[in-house]
């Protein structure tokens, strides 16, 4: 473990507010007095620390979208954005491989207090775990209602996803208190965006150590990390896990610092209402000086919040219902947008038990239906609502899913029913016609009941007799034995992370594979973005090989939004229409308040 040098507070204290006094570089103000947008929203804000594990939530992710400043984003097309303004991440060193994490000049929280090393050191320490008490059993020590009770003697920051930083052997700020160095163990793939500044250093440290100067509670916590103090950091470890717990009864300002874009001005009633962060320094300040997250129940909801105008922006699941509603608001210039909401539907085949052990097996039955047919059978009309797919690893519309199409070759290989040619493949195995097939699937969705229905009429002719194994909980149906194949939703995975969780060892197809495990291995320890991606794209080709799964669709909701709003973009999954509200704007230089 590498311990940073600890500087006196005096000297720390007058580098950082040196730095707030030059500023750094000059950021025009783009807000527009007056200006406001209310957003429907399903969410609610619990906690102030979306990196934890019991603040990981949608909503709290919503809101640290909003009010974090961070290096580096993920945008719509699933590319990597940096924000120089708040500062850049480099490879300092490739052996030890060692990331700097620079903060800009003049980057502040809301309350005016700089954001420096001890938030960068803070943030290693939480994600990292590094200083954690070693062979610590987090899961004997977590109560039902997901929080932990730690022993006295214990450190442990329950962070929600570690990322890359589980390799992190120690970390060391520079003298001038901006920089962090980051040792490794091994490469990354996830190096720039494996440090989320997501908690304060001096709010934690006052509110645990009783500390009032911001500037010594910084301190405090880069000698606590320093010294691994193990009874100090026990306190600052529970307290990042738990303290910045936000009550809309009695809200604490402090717990409510921000260093992105935005900052909480009020909670009533599940709505959270934000206003610009004046103090704010950057290149991706608000242009709309207020936002309200307006709880809505349900899409019927939001739809009527539309049409009723008291709210701006809303996504929604069109419905036969609904078509009417959204048609009325496109007349009126709303915007739409069709965007995958991060999901897939897919049908995984178990290729550890008879008769679809043999790859061709698994090629002749992928072969005796057409999916885009099935889909249309399953979906009629609403089959506009969705987005076809091919690929396994990666989503659809996004620069690598075309190098996918391309290297793979699923469509090619899978992209159509061919009776005759699948049927010779089942002979050729020795597997009778009419072998019944078991598709095990959630009954209470009425696509996968109707897909399985459509993949029941075409597969016959090729002599394959799939069976509805519809059940109740899929959960416990997937543990059962007498199951071929299942159709089901799931996330598309979104980092090396995600498709090492799937697919090691085969995931739920079984099919394990030596060559596929060393792949994944490589993109684990892969650094180079270019490298990263060749190895992905070959663990692709290669899944595309064994026929173990047919990528089906992507549900792709609506995002409505007033047609004088501008620059609204959904992308899937986390924080989906609030990771770049700082972009947005309203044509006309008023608009009407949100309704209460």
């Amino acid at each position: 473990m590498t311990r940073p040098r600890t500087l006196a507070i005096a000297a720390a204290a007058i580098a950082a507010l040196a730095l707030t006094a030059c500023g750094g570089p000059s950021y025009e103000p783009r807000v527009v007095a007056g200006t406001s947008v209310a957003v429907a929203w399903e969410g609610e804000l619990t906690s102030a620390n979306a990196a934890s594990s019991t603040g990981a939530t949608a909503g709290n992710r919503d809101l640290a979208a909003l009010t974090r400043g961070a290096f580096t984003t993920l945008d719509n097309d699933g590319e990597l954005r940096e924000d120089p303004s708040f500062g850049t991440v480099t490879i300092a060193s490739e052996s030890p491989f060692t990331v700097r994490y620079d903060l800009a000049e003049g980057v502040r929280w809301s309350d005016g207090v700089p954001v420096d090393a001890a938030d960068l050191m803070l943030a290693w320490a939480a994600t990292s775990n590094a200083l954690s008490t070693p062979d610590l059993d987090v899961s004997a020590l977590r109560g039902t209602d997901g929080a932990l009770d730690l022993p006295e003697d214990a450190v442990w920051f329950d962070v929600a996803d570690s990322g890359g930083l589980i390799h992190s052997t120690g970390a060391t700020p520079d003298d001038w208190q901006r920089s962090i160095d980051v040792e490794l163990s091994q490469p990354i793939p996830d190096w720039q965006q494996a440090l989320p500044v997501a908690v304060p250093a001096h709010v934690l440290a006052q509110r645990v150590l009783g500390i009032a100067d911001p500037m010594e509670a910084k301190q405090a916590v880069l000698d606590a990390i320093d010294r691994a103090d193990p009874l100090v950091l026990h306190r600052l470890s529970a307290a990042w896990s738990s303290e910045f717990v936000v009550d809309p009864l009695a809200l604490e300002s402090d717990l409510l610092v921000s260093s992105g874009a935005y900052r909480v001005d009020t909670i009533q009633n599940g709505r959270v209402d934000l206003v610009a962060n004046t103090s704010y320094v950057g290149a991706q300040s608000a242009a709309i000086e207020r936002l309200a997250l307006r709880p809505v129940a349900d899409d019927a909801a939001a739809l009527q919040a539309l049409a009723a105008g008291e709210v701006d922006v809303a996504t929604v699941e069109p419905t036969e219902e609904s078509r009417t509603v959204i048609r009325d608001l496109e007349r009126d210039d709303a915007s739409l947008l069709l965007a995958g909401d991060g999901t897939r539907w897919e049908l995984a085949l178990r290729a550890d038990r008879a008769p679809l052990q043999s790859v061709e097996a698994r090629t002749s039955f992928l072969r005796s239906f057409d999916q885009r047919r099935a889909t249309e059978a399953a979906l009629g009309e609403r089959v506009q609502d969705t987005t076809a797919t091919d690929s396994i690893l990666f989503r659809s519309g996004t620069r690598i899913y075309e190098y996918a199409l391309e290297d793979a070759g699923f469509s090619d290989a899978f992209g159509g029913a061919d009776a005759e040619a699948a049927a010779a493949l089942r002979d050729s195995m020795a597997i009778a016609a009419g072998t019944e097939l078991c598709v095990l699937h959630d009954r209470a969705s009425g696509f996968s009941t109707a897909y399985v229905e459509a993949m029941r009429e075409q597969a016959a002719e090729a002599g394959w007799a799939v069976r509805d194994c519809g059940v109740d909980d899929l959960r416990a149906g997937l543990a059962g034995e007498d199951w071929h194949a299942v159709l089901r939703q799931v996330t598309v995975p979104e980092g090396v992370g995600e498709i090492d969780e799937r697919w090691r060892d085969g995931g739920i197809t079984a099919a394990s594979s030596a060559e596929r495990n060393a792949m994944i291995d490589e993109a684990l320890a892969t650094a180079d973005r270019d490298a990263l991606e060749e190895t992905l794209l070959e663990l692709e080709t290669s899944l595309v090989a064994d026929a173990l799964v047919l990528p089906i669709i992507e549900p792709s909701p609506t995002t409505v939004s007033a047609s004088q709003v501008q620059g609204v973009v959904p992308r899937p999954r986390s924080a989906s229409l609030t990771w770049n509200a700082w972009e947005w704007a309203i044509e006309t230089a008023t608009a009407p308040a949100p309704a209460p």
